[in-house]
């Protein structure tokens, strides 16, 4: 699913997160350029759950320090997730 540059923003990313938590068919997810700050810890929370995303793009955002501390945890629980694109964050 392509949602790059749609400027979704923190709110939309808790929506996203609740439904990759019960996702048994998406396997690609761009959400690069959203202006996405603090949100994105709720979507690398579903990650340590989901179990068919397999590409992932959030570049473009502001993710932070804190953000890519949360992406760590959740590789480490993820094993489907095989291209994670961070690109400018």
């Amino acid at each position: 699913m392509n949602l790059r540059r749609n400027n979704i923003g923190d709110d939309a990313t808790k929506l996203i997160s609740e439904l990759l938590q019960t996702n048994s068919t998406l396997t690609n997810l761009d959400i690069a350029e959203n202006n996405i700050g603090d949100g994105s810890h709720s979507i690398f929370e579903s990650l340590k759950i989901n179990t068919t995303l397999s590409d992932l793009y959030l570049g473009g955002n502001r993710i932070g320090v804190d953000g890519a501390t949360s992406i760590y945890l959740s590789l480490l629980i993820n094993s489907t997730l095989k291209n994670l694109g961070l690109r400018g964050i």
